[in-house]
């Protein structure tokens, strides 16, 4: 809670107007783009950034980056993005304005593209510079190598993993070496927690088979839980708040589900029993397209709530820049700053909750749909 606390008070310091007029450049007279500045704080990206400097450049740790050049066949690894650069790579966003920064092109492609892009610029039939825009992304889309780089995002469920790991294998020891002494510590902190996860979620969606698929669910609950209150933590990453990685969590789930089904589950499906024949038709459409909306809400609840908050928090703190027009105007500055904090940090005490919340859901969700897949008629 201090370090959240603190993350706030450190942003409205350098959010000020009155500091931002002090550093003057020819930067502080654009107008802000809140769009720009949010998005950027909640996407992914190939570099772990702390701030940036007043010419542009970025303070932080460059992560590792992997290709597999599908031309040369060959695997390259670099220490970072800069170094790729240096071994011949390209930024793909210099010859695609709509790519993200950081997706490479292989060595040797810069070429045949800025030949294409100067031609585009000069052609002025608009027919033939069509034609070239289509030769420009086939030559991109052949370009690119296979990406297996760290993102930050990787990196902080690496960090999760690692320190759940650490947490549960430290407490799994306490207990095999003093089986019949009362919790302390962890102990008592986590027993409460997974306790409830058994009894609350997996007993009662799953009655008959709840030990099988209990692991899985407790997995879901910390693992989400703990990169959810991972986000709220200064220069960390929103990587709940990812598409990939909902949507990666949401087909464990569905694998989970449809591949130990039992044939009631599927006699629902295809021919729902108990409905008139003229009406089965119907359930069929409805019942198979639920096989694939029910993962795909967890995936958009998830994903949704989670950047919904960052996105709160990020707009307010933005009113400092917008009413204080980057500099230009501190009166204003510092007089939205002090609602614009109070606000962003009562959003972050709620984000707490919801951090707790959304683990709690998708892992009691997540047990309903496989509890109705295994568990046999009555």
């Amino acid at each position: 809670m201090y370090i959240k606390i603190r993350q706030i008070l450190i942003a409205f310091i350098l959010a000020n107007p009155l500091l931002l007029t002090a550093s003057g450049g020819e930067k502080n007279s654009k107008d802000f783009n809140l769009v720009n500045f949010a998005l950027h704080h909640i996407a992914d990206s190939y570099s772990w950034d702390f701030y940036e400097k007043q010419d542009g450049s970025k303070v932080g740790i460059q992560l590792p980056r992997v290709f597999i050049n599908l031309k040369e066949k060959e695997l390259n690894i670099f220490a970072s993005t800069h170094h790729a650069e240096e071994a011949g790579y390209v930024e793909e966003y210099l010859y695609n304005p709509e790519a993200l920064h950081g997706k490479m092109l292989i060595p040797g492609a810069e070429f045949e593209l800025k030949e294409l892009t100067d031609n585009i610029h000069l052609e002025k039939d608009s027919l033939k510079k069509k034609e070239l825009e289509v030769q420009l992304n086939a030559l991109i889309t052949k370009s690119k190598p296979l990406d297996f780089s760290i993102t930050k995002n990787v990196l902080f469920m690496v960090f999760a993993a690692i320190l759940l790991l650490w947490i549960f294998i430290s407490v799994a020891k306490k207990y095999k070496q003093n089986p019949n002494s009362a919790p302390r510590g962890l102990q008592s902190a986590l027993e409460p927690i997974i306790v409830f996860v058994r009894d609350e979620i997996a007993k009662t969606y799953i009655p008959h088979k709840y030990e099988r698929y209990l692991p899985l669910l407790l997995n879901f609950f910390f693992f989400i839980w703990i990169l959810n209150m991972m986000g709220l933590i200064p220069f960390s990453s929103n990587v709940t708040g990812n598409f990939s990685v909902t949507a990666s969590l949401a087909l464990i789930t569905f694998f989970a589900t449809n591949l130990s089904a039992k044939g009631s589950y599927w006699k629902h499906i295809f021919w729902f029993p108990g409905v008139p024949i003229f009406v089965k038709p119907i359930m069929l459409v409805v019942e198979f397209v639920s096989v694939f909306t029910k993962p795909f809400a967890l995936m958009i609840r998830l994903f949704a709530n989670i950047t919904a908050g960052h996105l709160v928090i990020l707009s307010f703190i933005s009113l400092i820049f917008i009413f204080g027009k980057m500099g230009m105007s501190p009166g204003a500055g510092w007089a939205t700053s002090f609602i614009s904090v109070i606000f962003a940090l009562f959003i972050d005490f709620i984000e707490i909750l919801i951090a707790l919340l959304q683990a709690y859901i998708f892992t009691t969700l997540s047990a309903l749909f496989i509890g109705q897949a295994v568990e046999t008629e009555h």
